[in-house]
């Protein structure tokens, strides 16, 4: 029995201290031991048929595991525990969500189970040593319990991890869509918007410029916009530009540009850019939220020139 127990505990050690009573069996366990294990305070049953190693430290993580093996498999964490699993967003969520072919209709305090009955074993990944919804998957379910700006800002962040291409993205929803399917109201105009776009931005604040100018009827900017001289000399990157306007547009962010060095190497690519014909406006996150009106009719007057 004391190899059983050792190669049970080093087991939940990989489960943030969390087991099932399958589990505990398949290492040699005695069901019988478990209730009398439990009884005596070396276990703490979690959830049933879901116990944890009495001691180990109470975490958010062990929190969803323990949610996932309760759940009816095919299960993992899903949409916004999710997502923060991902690192699409840093909002560590309140309420553990998880996604289970089916479940037994019982309303469980600590946890949320979502019936998703397009479900595949394939949808499931591990991530932090959690079985998770895959990062497309959990983009599209976002959109059945988070608001639109949060689904969005998750989108644009997955996309710049590249943990998905917007075209994975899309061909997940065709896979998917169907009638009162949840999510999908929400993800795929976002989808439509985005595919026309060029260029993956590289912080929210460029996120934030596009989300500013998208419903002028312009095309899209450019993001990431490498110029060059004429003798192939790279000048610089620049967060964004309108080429056939030669127009280019730089945000900037007091975290990242306000520092003596960045200051210099900002204005020095400015000024390389202005001797090669290129116009360069500058936009604060301040400007952005305070005054995006403004920010608008400064890019109507560049595609108005």
């Amino acid at each position: 029995m004391a190899d059983a127990d050792r190669l049970l505990t080093s087991m939940a050690k990989t489960q943030f201290g969390v087991f099932t009573r399958s589990q505990a069996i398949a290492a040699g366990v005695h069901p019988r031991s478990i209730g009398d294990r439990t009884s005596s305070g070396v276990y703490e049953r979690l959830h049933p048929g879901v116990y944890g190693i009495v001691g180990t430290p109470e975490q958010w993580h062990r929190a969803v595991i323990a949610a996932v093996f309760a759940a009816t498999e095919p299960a993992a964490a899903s949409h916004r525990t999710a997502a923060y699993l991902w690192g699409m967003t840093d909002r560590c969520p309140d309420t553990v969500e998880i996604a289970s072919r089916r479940h037994m209709r019982v309303k469980r305090e600590d946890y949320q189970v979502r019936e998703s009955k397009d479900l595949r074993s394939s949808d499931i990944v591990v991530v932090d040593g959690i079985p998770t919804t895959t990062a497309v998957r959990t983009i599209v379910d976002l959109g059945a319990s988070a608001p639109p700006w949060l689904v969005e800002r998750c989108l644009d962040t997955g996309l710049r991890k590249e943990l998905f291409d917007i075209w994975d993205v899309q061909r997940f929803i065709m896979r998917v869509a169907r009638k009162g399917r949840n999510g999908i109201g929400t993800i795929r105009p976002l989808v439509e918007e985005r595919l026309t776009w060029k260029g993956i931005t590289a912080s929210d604040l460029e996120d934030l410029f596009r989300r500013v100018v998208a419903p002028l009827p312009y095309t899209m900017p450019e993001a990431q916009f490498q110029v060059f001289e004429a003798n192939g000399d790279f000048v610089g990157r620049y967060d964004f530009a309108y080429p056939t306007r030669m127009a280019i547009i730089e945000t900037d962010s007091e975290g990242f540009h306000m520092d003596s060095v960045s200051f210099q190497r900002d204005r020095e690519k400015q000024n390389r850019a202005h001797a090669l014909g290129w116009t360069v406006y500058r936009f604060t996150w301040r400007q952005l939220i305070d005054d995006p009106d403004a920010v608008r009719a400064i890019v109507t007057q560049i595609w108005s020139d």
